[in-house]
């Protein structure tokens, strides 16, 4: 980053209790940025009190919240006036996350249930593929990455969050505070996302003075932490919106 002395917050999105950042390690060193774990957190208010602990008090931050992270950002600039904020960065993410009715469904199942859905959704992987168009990158999450996430982290965990936070963080919210509107906004956004509609980016787009999005191409279903290296690229490149020298 040209600003040597700007500290980056990053915000976890859904179940990273256990996330680790080595590109932003390597590229900023363990001085310049601080991330949420979500561990142990479920609700709103628990998500929203770790990411207040992690900003400084006199010191220049730039926020970057991933899918329900960011919404949890959108949150706490709807509640609370933030100084020293340089700007937000939404990666995937809006002031709500577009549950599907299928998840829905499956969190108020019973655990044991839960784990079962999961294993017959990786039985029926040829039948993704297909959906999916023979895209991998669609089809490998949509059948295996529920059950993994389950075994790594815990159906009970992840029904507890959906239900605390995914579910419900931004449903109340239609703005955010008039101090925070001149906090340069940028989303970096898929041109389709399964997780939030095109109808909500524009709605979070009215809500800042200064706002600016990038848009990638739709090979995959849901923007994760898996392209850290080139989101630390975009918002390199947008170092002039943000206002850095």
């Amino acid at each position: 980053m040209v600003e040597t002395d700007l500290f980056m917050i990053l915000v976890a999105g859904y179940t990273n209790y256990h996330r680790k950042y080595p590109v932003y390690e390597e590229k900023f060193g363990d001085e310049k940025f601080a991330h949420t774990t979500n561990f142990k957190r479920f609700s709103i208010d628990e998500h929203l009190e770790e990411l207040e602990s992690l900003i400084p008090e006199n010191r220049e931050y730039l926020l970057v919240g991933y899918s329900m992270g960011g919404s949890n950002i959108l949150e706490l600039l709807g509640r609370k006036h933030l100084t020293n904020c340089r700007g937000a960065v939404l990666v995937g993410a809006a002031h709500v996350q577009d549950v599907h009715w299928f998840l829905n469904f499956m969190f108020l199942l019973p655990v044991p249930i839960m784990y079962l859905f999961t294993i017959i959704l990786a039985l029926l992987f040829p039948m993704n593929l297909i959906i999916a168009g023979f895209n991998l990158k669609k089809a490998i999450p949509a059948s295996f990455e529920g059950i993994y996430m389950f075994f790594k982290h815990g159906a009970r965990n992840m029904k507890k969050e959906y239900n605390q936070c995914l579910r419900k963080v931004g449903r109340n919210l239609s703005d955010i505070k008039e101090e925070n509107k001149d906090i340069p906004l940028l989303i970096i956004r898929l041109e389709k996302d399964m997780m939030v509609k095109e109808e909500h980016y524009e709605t979070v787009l009215t809500w800042f003075n200064k706002s600016k999005t990038r848009v990638l191409p739709p090979d995959i279903i849901h923007l994760t932490h898996r392209l850290d290296g080139l989101f630390i690229d975009i918002i390199e490149e947008e170092s002039e919106f943000f206002g850095f020298d």
